[in-house]
């Protein structure tokens, strides 16, 4: 099976195995990964890439992988980053070049919230809604208070299952505010939600500290931290994949319910809940004006 994309020919090989145990094979990975990188790319583009490779199935288990290989083909885009330990990345900046990692058995896709040419600088705001064991009715409803909180802050609030056991909710982020600055008000947030909701969420890192409540974690919002890209599989049973959702789906949908075999009829039916998100970044320092007047 070949994939075209102008002057570049991606020859995929052993199309036929299967690598999630309910049938799934390698080419119905790529086929997938072809079919949305339209609206995928433009997220993927010019951040770290940090693959999780499944080279014989994710039965067999998987490996992560950050530095580009040497093996690439010179359109693959890289970009280097760190202090006296360096890393070369890859990118993944064209539909070409998610479906020549798909073929390299590369089925999840962790990003910086931040771009190659202003790493210090994100362009993502994360909360990482991790919940306590069968807890997602909580995650919903934390959730929905961090919705109606960045309406008040004036960040644009989007929404997406992980693929595993919780949910990212997000803001884009205009990139002109330092990962301290952005932390800084994660912070805040975490603060006053543990102060008005102490029953509902935590920030206790160890999971014995938290008796029951959620685990509000912003740590995907410091510089070489990375999250899971919108719309990447899961290497979980299922072919789960990391799915945005509209804030109207949210009593319906389960971390992992969206899979690889549901994602074109929804994009097809709904459209891409995402659509927007580029659409009116928002302001660091705008919402800490704010969240400082509401609650001084």
């Amino acid at each position: 099976m070949n994939y075209v994309f102008g002057d570049i020919t991606i020859a995929c090989t052993n199309t036929d195995r299967v690598v999630f145990p309910e049938g799934i094979t390698k080419g119905d990975v790529i086929a997938y990964y072809a079919d949305v990188a339209e609206i995928m790319v433009p997220e993927l583009r010019d951040r770290p890439l940090t693959i999780e490779r499944f080279t014989k199935g994710t039965d067999k288990g998987g490996f992560y992988q950050k530095h580009a290989q040497k093996h690439y083909p010179a359109w693959i885009g890289r970009t280097t980053h760190g202090g006296k330990t360096k890393v070369t990345y890859p990118l993944c900046d064209s539909p070409a070049a998610l479906v020549y990692f798909a073929n390299q058995g590369g089925f999840v896709f962790h990003v910086w919230t931040s771009r190659k040419d202003t790493p210090s600088n994100p362009d993502l705001l994360v909360f990482d809604l991790d919940p306590p064991d069968d807890g997602f009715p909580l995650v919903r409803r934390v959730a929905r208070l961090l919705h109606e909180l960045f309406d008040e802050l004036e960040l644009p609030a989007f929404v997406k299952t992980t693929g595993s056991k919780g949910l990212h909710v997000c803001a884009p982020l205009d990139g002109k505010a330092t990962f301290d600055q952005v932390h800084a008000l994660c912070a805040a947030i975490n603060g006053m939600l543990g102060a008005s909701h102490p029953d509902l969420v935590t920030t206790e890192f160890y999971k014995k500290d938290r008796k029951g409540r959620l685990y509000l974690d912003t740590m995907r919002n410091t510089l070489g931290a990375t999250v899971v890209a919108a719309y990447s599989l899961r290497g979980k049973p299922g072919a789960p994949v990391s799915a945005p959702i509209a804030w109207s789906e949210l009593d319906t949908i389960t971390a992992d319910g969206i899979t690889l075999r549901d994602v074109r009829a929804r994009l097809d039916k709904l459209g891409d809940p995402w659509a927007s998100l580029r659409a009116r970044p928002g302001s660091i320092t705008e919402a800490a004006k704010r969240l400082a007047a509401k609650f001084p």
